[in-house]
């Protein structure tokens, strides 16, 4: 069964744009990115392997336009970072899924808070693994490092997971009753 409105292939393609174009840009904002938002609904709307495709070549081409690829070890954990969200999204559709309703604007925003609360969580601890000595102290200093990031990154996702991410997805998953239609035609013939 088919989650949206539109081929899949099309879905895809739009999906990846999003990402892709939106990290290119909103480059110069670190913090503040589409990819996260994009790597959700490619999972929430899109096969297994389909989404899995397009969540690795939106991260992979964008640091390879930006020229970041294989430039940094951090990127081990940026990537299975988004994957670990692509992942999480996967086994939680179910229960994030629904229809046009305050309570599923509600769900995505959540999922926008608790994906990047999850997200930084482990890249903070990668820039701790490959940066500094392995210490209580410095994990601690790590991560109170990255409060003021976290704090700027969960504000942008707040964002884009609701007004960019539950409208899109109603967009191509709201489907028009036959109800509707009718109206629709009524409306036309005036």
């Amino acid at each position: 069964m088919e989650k949206t409105r539109l081929p899949v292939l099309t879905t895809a393609i739009m999906l990846f744009a999003l990402g892709f174009f939106g990290r290119i840009a909103l480059h110069d904002y670190h913090n503040i990115e589409t990819i996260m938002v994009s790597i959700f609904l490619a999972s929430m709307l899109l096969p297994g392997g389909t989404a899995a495709v397009v969540s690795i070549s939106i991260i992979v081409l964008s640091d390879i336009y930006l020229g970041y690829f294989g430039n940094s070890k951090i990127i081990l954990f940026t990537y299975s970072g988004f994957l670990l969200v692509s992942l999480i999204t996967t086994q939680l559709k179910s229960k994030i899924e629904g229809k046009y309703s305050a309570r599923t604007v509600y769900k995505f925003t959540a999922s926008g808070i608790v994906f990047t609360a999850v997200f930084d969580t482990w890249t903070n601890f990668g820039v701790f693994w490959l940066g500094y000595e392995h210490t209580l102290e410095n994990l601690a200093l790590v991560y109170l490092l990255g409060i003021p990031f976290m704090i700027y990154h969960l504000l942008s996702s707040i964002v884009t997971f609701t007004v960019i991410g539950f409208p899109l997805y109603q967009a191509l998953t709201s489907r028009i009753s036959e109800e509707n239609l009718v109206k629709l035609t009524d409306i036309e013939d005036l």
